[in-house]
């Protein structure tokens, strides 16, 4: 029964992140990532694209909070090389009673960051928006076809990969998030 229950629940957790999961990853799960994961509490999950502000903002951010005690969740920090990423980063979403989405200008290139966005946005904690190098009208334009993001959902949209109702749901996540009291952050020293 255990492992029926593990499996129904490794199914769910790849539905939730199959349109942006690579096809091998969304088919099979390795003997690796099946092994029983170690199941953490976090205080809070940072959101964040790429490595520039991963080594920047998001691990000032990271070093900042950890040093208070609370238990903080930076992909590259907190999962290791066999971890099922969907997984591992799914189990940490649903367990911070705080998120912190930091939107940059390459934010919504990343199909992961808005399919986390949305899961966040579902799950009712508390999201502090930090705009770095953007302003909330910049996620606000993105329903009106506007904005920083435009050309990136037409290539989304052009490449067919996601549907037009995860590509909707995906602005409308950003959309209703320029609205949540956050920081706007230009420069950090």
């Amino acid at each position: 029964m255990a492992s029926t229950s593990s499996t129904g629940r490794q199914s769910e957790i790849i539905n939730v992140f199959s349109e942006i999961a690579p096809p091998s990853a969304s088919t099979s799960v390795s003997a690796t990532s099946s092994r029983p994961s170690q199941k953490r509490s976090w205080d809070v999950f940072l959101n964040h694209r790429g490595p520039y502000v991963k080594h920047t903002l998001a691990r000032a951010m990271y070093d900042a909070l950890h040093a208070t005690g609370l238990r903080v969740f930076l992909d590259s920090e907190e999962t290791q090389l066999g971890d099922f990423l969907p997984t591992a980063l799914e189990q940490a979403m649903r367990s911070a009673s705080l998120h912190v989405a930091i939107f940059s200008p390459t934010y919504a290139e990343s199909p992961w960051c808005l399919a986390e966005l949305s899961f966040m946005l579902k799950s009712g904690a508390t999201i502090i928006p930090v705009f770095y190098h953007v302003q909330p009208s910049d996620l606000r334009w993105v329903t009106q076809g506007k904005g920083i993001y435009t050309k990136v959902f037409l290539k989304h949209q052009e490449n067919g990969r996601y549907s037009l109702e995860k590509i909707d749901e995906w602005k409308r996540a950003l959309h209703s998030v320029s609205f949540f009291k956050g920081e706007i952050i230009n420069n950090i020293e």
